[in-house]
Parts: C-alpha cells; sequence; structure tokens
C-alpha cells in the first residue's frame, strides 16, 4: 500500500473517531431564560425527535486539539480538497451556512477564502463541489432514508461540522458510562434553549465533557462543546450564529457542476447489505474496548483511493507526527491516532500509549 494512501486513511480515522466518542462551542450563548423545567432525559428525547426538521443558518465551528493551524498550508497546497482540506477543517475556525428540508434534504457550504465547498443532498442524489479544486463528485444512494450525509470533502473524509450531526453522535453515545445532567437555560442566536451536559465516567479517555444545547421549541441542536481534560479552550465547538426554521426553497438543494469542472461519479455504500456495491474495495473495521476509551481501527481496503499523493500532504503529515516502534503517532488533546508500518490506523479518545496497546493486540 502506498504511503500517501495510509496518510488519507489518518487524516479520516481521527475524525471518525471524534465522531465516535464525543462531539463539539465558539458561539456565545446568553443567560437569563427561565423555560418549563425538563430533566436531562427529556432534553435528550427532544433532540433526538428533530431529526427531520426544517432550518437553514449560519454557523461558526472551531476547533483547538493542540495542533497548529495548517489553513494557509492546506488552503496554498494542492490537496485541498484531501487529507489537506480534512486537516484545515480540524485547526482553526471555519464558518458555514446550513440549510435542511427534512430528513433528506441537506446543504453544508464550508466558506473559504474566495472559495466555498459544498455538500449538497436532495434525496438520492449527492454532490460533493470544492470551488477552488473545481472538482465534483456525484453519488447515488441505493436507500435515501437511514444514510448518513456524505462528508463535505470529495474523497469522503468524514468532518462533522454542524451542531446537529454533533449532537446525533453524542446521542448516540450516552450510556451507562456516562453521566448526564441539566445545565442553566440559555438563549442561542436568538432562540430559548436547553443545555444538558455529558461527563464521561471512564478516567482513561482525554475528553472531559460535552455540552448540547437544544432549542427549546423544535429540539434542533444550536450548539454543541466538546472539552479535553487539562485544556481552558473548548477542543471542538460548533454553534448557529443565526437560525431560521422556515423551509428552505427547492433550489437550495438543486446543483448542477460547472462546465469546467472534473466530475467523477462515486460509489455509494449499500446499507442494506452493509457492504459496498464491490467488494474487497472499502476498509476494515474493528473496534477495541467500549465506551469513550473505544479505539477503532482501520485496515484499508484495496480499492482505497490516493488522494495524498502531494509533496505537500506528505511533509504536513510527517510534521504534525511522532515516530514511534512500529509507526507513527499523531497525539491531539481529544485524539490520538497510530498510523502503523503495515498499512493499519487505530484512532481514540485516549493517550498515545493506550492506542498503541490497542493495536498491539490485534
Amino acid at each position: 500500500m502506498k504511503k500517501s494512501t495510509r496518510w488519507a486513511t489518518a487524516a479520516a480515522v481521527p475524525v471518525a473517531v471524534i465522531a465516535a466518542s464525543i462531539v463539539v462551542p465558539a458561539v456565545s450563548a446568553t443567560a437569563d431564560v427561565d423555560l418549563p423545567d425538563k430533566t436531562p432525559q427529556q432534553v435528550l428525547a427532544l433532540a433526538a425527535s428533530s431529526s427531520g426538521a426544517s432550518y437553514s443558518g449560519t454557523i461558526e465551528q472551531t476547533s483547538d486539539l493542540g495542533l497548529p493551524d495548517v489553513s494557509t498550508q492546506a488552503a496554498g497546497g494542492s490537496d485541498s480538497s484531501g487529507v489537506a482540506g480534512a486537516l484545515e477543517l480540524l485547526t482553526g475556525s471555519h464558518t458555514a451556512k446550513v440549510y435542511a428540508d427534512g430528513a433528506s434534504r441537506q446543504r453544508v457550504q464550508v466558506i473559504d477564502d474566495l472559495a466555498e465547498r459544498n455538500v449538497i443532498r436532495d434525496g438520492s442524489s449527492v454532490w460533493a463541489y470544492d470551488s477552488k479544486t473545481k472538482e465534483a463528485t456525484h453519488a447515488t444512494l441505493p436507500d435515501a432514508s437511514g444514510v448518513e450525509r456524505p462528508s463535505v470533502l470529495p474523497d469522503g473524509t468524514a468532518v462533522p461540522q454542524t451542531p446537529a450531526e454533533l449532537a446525533a453522535l453524542v446521542l448516540a453515545n450516552v450510556d451507562p458510562t456516562t453521566t448526564v445532567t441539566a445545565e442553566s437555560d440559555v438563549s442561542v442566536a436568538g432562540r430559548d434553549a436547553y443545555q444538558v451536559v455529558l461527563t464521561p465516567k471512564d478516567a482513561s479517555t482525554l475528553v472531559a465533557r460535552a455540552t448540547l444545547t437544544v432549542d427549546a421549541e423544535t429540539g434542533v441542536p444550536l450548539k454543541v462543546v466538546v472539552d479535553a481534560k487539562g485544556q481552558a479552550d473548548p477542543a471542538l465547538s460548533a454553534g448557529f450564529t443565526s437560525v431560521d426554521f422556515g423551509a428552505p426553497a427547492a433550489s437550495v438543494f438543486a446543483f448542477t457542476p460547472p462546465a469546467d469542472a472534473t466530475v467523477t461519479e462515486a460509489t455509494a455504500p449499500d446499507r442494506a447489505s452493509g457492504r459496498a456495491k464491490a467488494e474487497g474495495t472499502h476498509a476494515e473495521k474493528t473496534v477495541v474496548g467500549t465506551g469513550w476509551s473505544t479505539v477503532v481501527g482501520v485496515t484499508p481496503g484495496a480499492g482505497s483511493t490516493d488522494r495524498a499523493s502531494s509533496s505537500d500532504t506528505t511533509g504536513l503529515l510527517d510534521q504534525l507526527t511522532t515516530k514511534v516502534d512500529g509507526g507513527r503517532v499523531l497525539e491531539t488533546s481529544l485524539v490520538s491516532v497510530l498510523l502503523t508500518d503495515d498499512g493499519r490506523v487505530f484512532a481514540g479518545a485516549v493517550d498515545a500509549e493506550a492506542v498503541q496497546a490497542a493495536a498491539a493486540g490485534q
């Protein structure tokens, strides 16, 4: 397997682990709100019931994982839609426009300097377009129901960005390893909201807490914050600065690639059978441990695409990782990633030693 292909997987896995273990603040919230009392469980149920809501708004997303801000390097390189693009979204601050009309129509526009990245879903049709690279990727979902929205990055790197995406991940991880408590009511983007805090009981995780802010009327998550242990500023955050709960116009979800765009038709996974249309071409995943200290291992499939071939990407990742026995390690305040010499990738919201121990047992 090419080193560059392994690096592409390495960039995707920490995001997936963050998504699977935790979630995400950076917009201001004002207090002095007094809503009818709800238990933490009732607030979580309210959030879970909002998946088919319609709305549009502007989101501010920030990341402080102890990594250098690579937005300038990523923006200037040739791989902005691949690994460097994923790293860019995991550092610094970003603004996005989001639109939703029920469960099968969504659009996310990540606003860059003089450019933007779009993911548009209209039923079973999904487009991803990067105006800087002029690359467009189209996929037809085999089953429009229950299929998660593809990434903003055309190569499929999944970087959760909206409060709804992050909240869904938090809700999926509420189990006996988590203490859930209610916080004071607040106002976010002019909307009254409930707050709940999820605190891991597992001492080995790097996650200190996750705070979920839920619109009192619609249940739509307005803001999600993840704090790392030993760090004053939130590690990840996403929240609305403005929001409108009217249904967006149908034209918002229509997309035709520009005439000068390079268009790729992607193979969408078949969720019904649990495998891709082309067997053996997608990554195999293993899970070690449970709860907040889970470590996910990935062995890329034979057909994994090579989206990290540029020297810019290789140099950037070499700069961010440390050589260890059997591979290289990326350590952040919230997640650790091990890239083994034989091409496997292991990541978890635990320290590097725990990830290496999990890999040694596989």
